[in-house]
């Protein structure tokens, strides 16, 4: 779990129910917050492995293959895998492509939520992008001369003047001297961070 602690129990439920288990689950307790999940059913595990991210009590739970030699008190999480969201981004930027373009700039993008790749849901965009934790995350772009915002779901603790986890935007140790930036008035989106022209 990402930025939280979940009992055995409480975790084990909690997927089960989350993931619609067909087969069998069984979850072993590493340290560091880590469990090694198995799965009885190769349907359960493809449809883990790709149609995440997946959140529980509003919180990221990571998840990656499983690799030889793994120490969990030696591995911090480095890479999270997070939906953002784009709103007010006009129709016409709907196309896939186009979208992995923008999303590209943000991180490794996973996947395009189907809502957006089928425009049913106008209000804003939304990927699937997986974002490296020890840079800082972008929280706008301009495209064609417009800025538009970049809303990270799920992440509670980001400051938005230095693009870091951990803090929030009015106790960033960076910033603390210096006036927030108002090139663009949304409070969610004042870091200098921008992406040159698409």
């Amino acid at each position: 779990m990402f930025d939280k602690n979940i009992g055995y129990l409480s975790l084990m439920r909690k997927l089960n129910e989350k993931w619609s288990i067909k087969g069998k689950l069984t979850l072993t307790n590493l340290t560091n917050s880590y469990y090694v999940a198995c799965f009885s059913s190769k349907q359960d595990y493809d449809l883990v492995m790709t149609q995440g991210p997946w959140m529980i009590d509003d919180h990221y739970l990571t998840i990656r293959k499983w690799v030889p030699n793994f120490v969990p008190s030696e591995n911090s999480i480095k890479k999270l895998t997070t939906w953002v969201r784009i709103p007010n981004l006009p129709v016409e930027y709907f196309n896939p492509t186009f979208l992995k373009k923008i999303g590209s700039k943000i991180g490794e993008v996973i996947r395009i939520d189907e809502n957006t790749t089928t425009v049913q849901m106008g209000q804003f965009t939304r990927l699937s992008v997986e974002v490296d934790l020890s840079k800082p995350l972008l929280s706008k772009f301009r495209l064609y001369g417009k800025v538009y915002c970049i809303q990270y779901e799920g992440l509670k603790m980001i400051c938005f003047k230095c693009g870091r986890l951990g803090h929030l935007t009015e106790t960033c140790p960076k910033h603390a001297e210096k006036q927030p930036n108002t090139e663009v008035d949304d409070q969610s989106c004042n870091t200098p961070h921008l992406v040159e022209s698409l």
